[in-house]
C-alpha cells in the first residue's frame, strides 16, 4: 500500500517536473527571439528618434473585395507630435498633441485624442511608425509582435491580441523599414475583414524646413 502511494507520488512528481522543465525550456527560447527582436527594434528607434523633421512622397493604396483605390500625396512630420499627409484626392489627415482631423474612409471628421482611445490608436501608428516607437505602439495595444529581415526590409508584424474592436479596428498593423538607412519604408493596416490599406514612403527627406501652416486645422 505504502510503496503503491510512494509509486504515485514519484510519477506525479516526475511529470511535473517534466512539465516545469519543458516551461521553462520554452520559456527560454521565446526569451531569445525577444532578445533578438529588441536588439532590431532598439537599433531602429535609435535611428529614427534622431529625426526632428520628415517629408516624404506617400503611396497609398486600399484593397476592399478585390478592388484596388490608388491615391498619391505628401507626407509631413515634426517631432514629436505633429503629422499630416495630403493626398491628390482631396484626402488628409491632421494629427497634433491633443487632436486628429482626417477625412481618409470611415473616419471623417475632428477627434480629440483619448488615452487608449481608437482615434489616438491610429494616430500612434502614424507618429510611433516614423519615430521606430514600435515596442511602445505594441504595449499600448497588447500587440504581439513578429520580425523577419528581407533584402531590402526589416519587417515587423504586429497583430492584436484582443478580440474584434467595436467600430472600427484593426487585425494587424505591419512596419517596413530599409535594412540599410532603418528608415520607415512603409505601413500597412489590415482591419478584421481582411481590407489592406498600405501606404509606402518614397523620396524621403530629414530634418528640412517644414512650414507651422501644414499642421493647422
Amino acid at each position: 500500500m505504502v510503496h503503491g502511494f510512494c509509486c504515485t507520488i514519484f510519477c506525479f512528481y516526475h511529470k511535473s517536473m517534466r512539465k516545469v522543465l519543458i516551461f521553462f525550456t520554452a520559456l527560454l527560447i521565446a526569451s531569445q527571439l525577444q532578445a533578438q527582436d529588441l536588439v532590431l527594434l532598439n537599433r531602429i528607434k535609435a535611428t529614427n528618434e534622431k529625426i526632428e523633421t520628415l517629408e516624404a512622397d506617400i503611396d497609398n493604396h486600399y484593397s476592399k473585395s478585390g478592388s484596388i483605390s490608388y491615391q498619391y500625396g505628401k507626407l509631413y512630420f515634426v517631432s514629436p507630435k505633429e503629422f499630416a499627409a495630403y493626398f491628390d484626392t482631396g484626402k488628409y489627415m491632421i494629427v497634433n498633441e491633443k487632436m486628429i482631423k482626417m477625412n481618409i474612409r470611415l473616419f471623417q471628421g475632428t477627434f480629440r485624442l483619448k488615452e487608449n482611445g481608437i482615434m489616438q490608436s491610429l494616430g500612434n501608428v502614424f507618429l510611433y511608425g516614423i519615430q521606430g516607437r514600435i515596442q511602445e505602439l505594441s504595449d499600448e495595444n497588447s500587440y504581439n509582435m513578429e520580425t523577419q529581415t528581407e533584402t531590402d526590409c526589416h519587417i515587423i508584424t504586429c497583430t492584436n491580441s484582443k478580440k474584434k474592436l467595436i467600430g472600427i479596428g484593426y487585425k494587424q498593423v505591419i512596419f517596413k523599414y530599409h535594412t540599410e538607412s532603418l528608415l520607415l519604408k512603409e505601413i500597412v493596416l489590415i482591419n478584421y475583414k481582411g481590407n489592406k490599406d498600405t501606404y509606402s514612403l518614397s523620396d524621403v527627406k530629414c530634418n528640412v524646413p517644414i512650414d507651422k501652416q501644414t499642421f493647422l486645422f
